[in-house]
Order: structure tokens, then C-alpha cells, then sequence
């Protein structure tokens, strides 16, 4: 289970940040104007794109600090997921663009901390 999540949280990683240069497809990051269109996508570029690749990293190499790490980066998706679900349903732009990432960014998130923090300690 440790290798899927660990290789979850680097495809994420990368896929944050990628995404996040290209402002969710709106288009490069540093022409947008406003700044709503890229407090998220920065927020990826800058936090969740690095702190989910170490933490794959960590993951994948059965480091214990990896999955605090893990645990806390997985905080950073579920928080991350209800805001552009928020934002989702405020603006009424149901797109599936927009729910796929956010959904599997929620359950990562939600299942990783649910099966770290229930695991009986050795």
C-alpha cells in the first residue's frame, strides 16, 4: 500500500505543478491578471507540488518521516479540494476539469491519513 501512495504523492506533485504553470488551462501563470485565477495554481506550484514529491519520495522509501509528512501533505489536499470545490459550486462551473483533480486529491488525502493514523503501532 506504502508503494501506491508513495507513487500517488509524486504523481500528484508533478501534476501540480505543471498544471498550476498552465493556471488550471486558463493559460501561462504569469500573464494571468487576477489574482483568483492564480492564488490556487500558485499555492501548487509553491507548496503542494514540492511537499508532495518529498513526501512520495519518503513514502517510497519507507522513511518514517515521510508519512508525517505524508499525513500533513494530505491535510494540504483535503483543504485544497474543498476550496475548489467551493469554488466549484459558487461560480456554478461544474467542469470535469475542474472536480476530477480536486476529487482525487481529496480521497488521497482523506484515505492516506484515515489508514496511517487507524494502524495499531508495532
Amino acid at each position: 500500500m506504502n508503494r501506491i501512495f508513495g507513487i500517488l504523492f509524486l504523481a500528484t506533485g508533478i501534476f501540480a505543478i505543471v498544471v498550476g504553470l498552465c493556471t488550471w488551462g486558463i493559460g501561462n501563470i504569469l500573464y494571468q491578471k487576477e489574482l483568483e485565477k492564480v492564488l490556487i495554481p500558485w499555492a501548487d506550484i509553491i507548496l503542494t507540488g514540492p511537499v508532495s514529491l518529498i513526501c512520495g519520495y519518503g513514502i517510497l522509501k519507507n522513511r518514517n518521516w515521510g508519512k508525517i509528512l505524508g499525513v500533513c501533505t494530505s491535510g494540504i489536499y483535503v483543504f485544497g479540494s474543498i476550496l475548489v470545490f467551493i469554488s466549484i459550486f459558487w461560480k456554478k462551473d461544474y467542469s470535469a476539469c475542474l472536480i476530477v483533480p480536486a476529487l482525487f486529491g481529496f480521497l488521497i488525502g482523506l484515505s492516506f491519513t484515515i489508514l496511517n493514523l487507524t494502524k495499531k503501532p508495532m
